[in-house]
């Protein structure tokens, strides 16, 4: 008896052959800033004693003048 995917069939693949339809995105080094902004990840390394809505109000004030307009926070961010 074996592991339950030990006989599961699975290959590898690559996709540094394939192609980005423009219609549903463009590769990263292609975007511009404005797109970079509005569509990308701020990490941040939040100070302990801070709260999550905190710094994420303080990271909306400091990208709302670059035209961000949504912005907001995923995972467990309390320490």
């Amino acid at each position: 008896m074996g592991l339950p995917l030990e006989n599961f069939k699975h290959e590898v693949f690559s996709l540094k052959d394939e192609k980005t339809n423009d219609a549903y995105g463009s590769y990263p080094e292609k975007r511009s800033i404005e797109q970079r902004i509005n569509f990308g990840f701020v990490l941040l390394d939040k100070p302990r004693g801070i709260r999550s809505r905190t710094a994420s109000a303080v990271a909306k004030q400091i990208l709302s003048p670059l035209g961000v307009k949504k912005i907001g926070y995923s995972g467990t961010l309390e320490a």
